[in-house]
């Protein structure tokens, strides 16, 4: 089979998910080409994945409706050669003979276009889709109602939707077509064996979204953690560990190594992070609480709200003295929320199972489209 999987450059959760498909699909004799931008694309350059940088309009919202000054700012100088490019790419394809069996989407949307230009099946396998069939509620400012436009926008129609979740949603507010799999765990985390150290060791990764930090500086987050003494944080950061952040006290400064994170990760006491789905999810596989620090996006406040709601970890907009303080006293306690928690999606070989519902396409076999709008209207008639 030859399937084509986009993939959302924004953050490297996206990426590194797709990777692990990509890797067993390859690994399966399948042939694989990667569309994706920003971040992604010197993520699977360095696979030795063909791969191509495709042009995505950046869409921000305000007030739950499409920010027209931001939008302008953002793409008016990129939009009309963005398309002129990603129509090359299209013909690039088709000249170099590779018209997929099935198109992959982890929310990027000119695999879409493509799929529904081709007529080929479209799979979507992200940790977004669900928020299309969650209630339109407000989080911290950050509405459920902007990714559900979106989304629209985007993914107007799909064959299949896994949805990868670290938590349940009701199946009642699913339609058949729509499954909620267990986060792909990698096998560098599953293999590694946990040591146990002296010290009290706090793994740190802050990341951006696009390019919005958090609201706290690095100088004043170290601060912070100097009136701890008793641990050591680890602070993973390519750019910070560049611009030679001197390692203070008990903070230390190291790139970011995915050998030397994991390495740290399974033999942390506790992580402090942004609220990124892809941590969160290694962290609790791993039983480990988390500090998380949400982006300004609806997707990293419902995982913040939902940490807090059920007493896993702790979630705040900044970090203080007085809130660190109180997690790292109450980290046993979360531990024994995490093995409870009875809405925690039950873990499962979610790489194996996904690639294998992937080999079930192929070009022949009949569309199945999921209409979103039509079924988002009946889901609002049931509230």
């Amino acid at each position: 089979m030859k399937i084509l999987i986009g993939v959302c450059g924004i953050g490297k959760g996206h990426c590194i998910r797709e990777y692990e498909i990509s890797k067993e699909l390859i690994k399966r004799g399948h042939e694989v080409r990667i569309l994706t931008y920003n971040e992604g694309v010197n993520f699977f350059e360095n696979t030795g994945i063909k791969t191509y940088n495709v042009y995505v309009p950046i869409i921000l919202f305000k007030n739950e409706k499409i920010d027209i000054v931001d939008c302008f700012k953002r793409n008016f100088l990129k939009f009309i050669p963005g398309i002129i490019k990603d129509k090359k790419i299209f013909n690039l394809l088709i000249k170099d003979n590779f018209i997929p069996d099935v198109c992959v989407s982890d929310y990027e949307p000119v695999t879409a276009r493509i799929s529904y230009k081709l007529k080929i099946p479209l799979i979507n396998i992200d940790q977004h889709s669900k928020f299309m069939y969650m209630k339109e509620e407000s989080i911290n400012g950050y509405s459920c109602t902007e990714e559900k436009r979106r989304l629209k926008l985007f993914f107007p129609k799909s064959d299949k939707k896994y949805v990868v979740s670290f938590y349940e949603l009701p199946k009642s507010i699913l339609p058949k077509n729509v499954e909620i799999v267990y986060p792909i765990i990698r096998n560098d985390l599953k293999k590694i064996q946990k040591n146990v150290k002296n010290e009290k060791t706090i793994v740190v990764y802050l990341s951006k979204y696009i390019n919005i930090p958090i609201k706290q500086k690095m100088e004043d987050l170290i601060k912070v953690f100097n009136q701890f003494p008793k641990y050591k944080f680890i602070v993973f950061s390519t750019e910070y560990y560049n611009k030679q952040y001197r390692n203070k006290n008990n903070v230390e400064f190291r790139k970011n190594d995915r050998k030397e994170f994991v390495k740290e990760l399974k033999e942390a006491f506790c992580v402090i992070s942004t609220a990124g789905h892809t941590l969160i999810s290694e962290a609790l596989y791993c039983n480990i609480p988390i500090f998380v620090v949400p982006l300004p996006t609806f997707d990293q406040n419902y995982c913040g709200q939902f940490i807090n709601e059920n007493k896993i970890g702790y979630s705040s907009d900044e970090i203080t003295y007085y809130n660190l303080s109180k997690f790292l006293k109450n980290i046993e306690i979360y531990k024994e929320n995490i093995k409870k928690c009875n809405k925690l999606v039950k873990k499962t070989d979610s790489l194996n199972y996904l690639v294998d519902k992937i080999e079930e396409y192929d070009k022949n076999k009949q569309k199945c489209y999921i209409d979103d709008e039509k079924i988002n209207v009946e889901y609002k008639k049931k509230q």
